[in-house]
């Protein structure tokens, strides 16, 4: 081992500059943050080659004079920070005082500002870390930053780059992540000259959400502000029916900073249980502001993580605000109604019609929580016209066409029905004719140990028979003929599959769902008549969410007669 040596300077700028700088999107966040700390109400970003080749950033900040424009290149060097208990309450994006350091340290930078009481402006150029001039230039007011040949000096960190494709979509990420907590700002991404992004000033954050989620997104898209305990939770959250295959939608911050967190973004989807297949996202933007001195923003060199001292608050907030919200939600309770009671073309509406009545707040009847009971709107089912493969239910609506998953209705009735009956202990058992013995790996017994309390008052009879093994005497009787060794191993490896459920309510409905699912029930392919169908449908209509099975998947979706007219050039 040699002697221990101070790093030169150039050597540990450089290292600095990679704690900071990752890729061209790293730059775009850093300018960008500085902007919006400087009061700019427009930036414009222009890349080429995703940012490798160029990266300007242009706004209408304050600027800066001649002397902080030079101070601004040097190693923590800031105006956000003055007293050490500044630390304890950052407010702003940047305060670290090393992003323009570090991007310079590893680019070809050039900067050109002016405040607005000054006549003429600044240019400081950099090259490697090295000033190579600062002096006066002709400038608006505002900052324009441009990076050109980002590592040009770090051929290792250069090469690990992806393609120019690749790291443009980093960086249009990027932007939408910091578009979001400004909506009044206005913000371009251009690259050779191809306007990626044009952001107009919006007065509210739904309508510039809607702009980055995408066209159509704005009438699926639901306000929510709550506030707790000194914490307030605001933002946008999607309807069920807006839905993505990754997270990449969930955008959240923390005093309007952008953070990754995965503890927020489980608490999300579990507002969502229920509500979406377990290979599903919602599409989020939420805020949680709360007292500066409970959030250390200073974890990471990036600021995308932080550090906050009331976590558990906060993620109960999120996932109980989120459920209540999509319980107030209209699409969670337009439920249909059914008129209709013959197949044949000329059969008419009968009177009959199956109200349907949701409590807002999404709880149950013996929730703790305050809610009221209303009426919804609801569209009619005016006749069931069929099925197809003895599978999905069609029938006609007031509005167009509705079709029906007859297992995955069924599955939400028994799941409803079930979870009612669980705390009055009406559960039936049936005694198995020999016992089944099952032997479990240690993770699983565990399990299996907290959900027995639960598992018993449904009609499970199990026991611990030796240290790996337990003895199944008894299943619900409204299983019929099951394999309940099979069942039961089932049911704690996909329980153990990142889906483990601790919460006594979490636990009902994961019983429930699985009882619901291997019951004697209504299976894909089973023929069912007009009166059954009908029957199936005016229960469903009497269901709290029956938009959804237990495990998430949709029950039912309709289409409008425009939308058909549409698919055949009618309109």
């Amino acid at each position: 081992m040699g002697a221990i040596r101070v790093l030169p300077e150039e050597i540990a700028n450089k290292i600095a500059a990679g704690e900071v700088i990752e890729r061209p999107a790293s730059v775009v966040k850093e300018l960008i943050e500085n902007a919006l700390d400087a009061g700019a109400t427009q930036i414009e970003v222009a890349l080429e080659r995703g940012g490798k080749g160029l990266i300007r950033v242009s706004d209408n900040g304050t600027g800066m004079d001649r002397e902080d424009a030079r101070l601004a290149f040097q190693r923590h060097a800031t105006s956000k920070v003055k007293s050490l208990a500044d630390l304890d309450r950052i407010g702003s994006y940047g305060f670290r005082g090393e992003a323009l350091p570090s991007i310079a340290a590893v680019s070809k930078t050039r900067l050109i500002t002016r405040p607005e009481k000054a006549s003429v402006g600044t240019e400081v150029v950099v090259e490697g870390g090295r000033l190579l001039a600062a002096q006066d230039q002709a400038c608006r007011i505002g900052t324009i930053v441009e990076v050109r040949e980002l590592f040009f000096n770090t051929p290792a960190r250069r090469k690990f780059l992806k393609s120019d494709s690749t790291e443009l979509g980093h960086i249009q990420e990027m932007v939408s992540h910091l578009a979001l907590p400004a909506p009044a700002v206005h913000i371009t991404l251009k690259e050779s000259q191809r306007t990626l992004l044009d952001l107009l000033p919006a007065d509210r954050l739904a309508s510039r959400a809607a702009a980055i989620l995408g066209e159509g997104t704005a009438a699926q898209l639901l306000e929510l502000d709550e506030e707790q305990g000194g914490i307030r939770l605001w933002g946008v959250i999607g309807k069920p029916s807006l839905n993505r295959s990754t997270r990449r939608e969930i955008h959240l911050f923390v005093n309007r900073r952008w953070v990754r967190s995965l503890p927020f973004t489980y608490a999300l989807a579990a507002g969502y249980h229920g509500r979406l297949p377990h290979d599903r996202f919602p599409a989020a933007v939420l805020f949680v502001d709360l007292d500066l001195g409970r959030v250390d923003v200073n974890v990471h060199p990036t600021k995308q993580q932080v550090r906050i001292s009331n976590e558990p608050e906060v993620t109960s907030l999120i996932s109980e605000a989120v459920k209540r919200r999509l319980a107030r939600a209209g699409d969670l309770a337009s439920i249909f109604q059914v008129a209709g009671t013959g197949a044949g073309a000329g059969s008419r509406p009968t009177a009959m019609r199956t109200r349907s009545y949701l409590l807002e707040s999404g709880a149950r009847a013996a929730s703790t929580f305050p809610s009221a009971v209303r009426e919804r709107e609801a569209f009619t089912v005016n006749r069931i016209l069929g099925a197809v493969h003895n599978t999905f239910i069609l029938a006609e609506t007031d509005e167009g066409l509705m079709i029906l998953d007859q297992h995955a209705a069924h599955e939400r009735i028994a799941f409803e029905a079930l979870l009612k009956s669980f705390d009055s202990g009406a559960a039936e058992s049936q005694a198995l004719l020999l016992e089944e013995t099952l032997e479990l790996p240690l993770a699983q017994r565990e399990l299996l140990k907290r959900f027995l309390p639960m598992l018993a008052k449904v009609g499970f009879g199990i026991e611990e028979f030796g240290e790996a093994t337990v003895l199944i005497r008894a299943v619900p009787a409204v299983f019929g003929e099951v394999n309940p060794v099979q069942l039961l191993r089932d049911f704690l490896e996909g329980e153990e599959e990142g889906k483990v459920r601790t919460a006594l309510e979490d636990q009902r409905e994961a019983v429930a769902a699985l009882v619901a699912c291997k019951r004697r029930s209504v299976k894909a392919g089973d023929p069912l008549t007009v009166p059954e169908i009908r029957s199936l449908l005016g229960r469903l209509a009497q269901c709290e969410n029956p938009f959804n099975c237990p495990h998430g998947r949709p029950v039912f979706f309709t289409q409008s007669l425009r939308d058909i007219e549409k698919q055949f050039k009618r309109t």
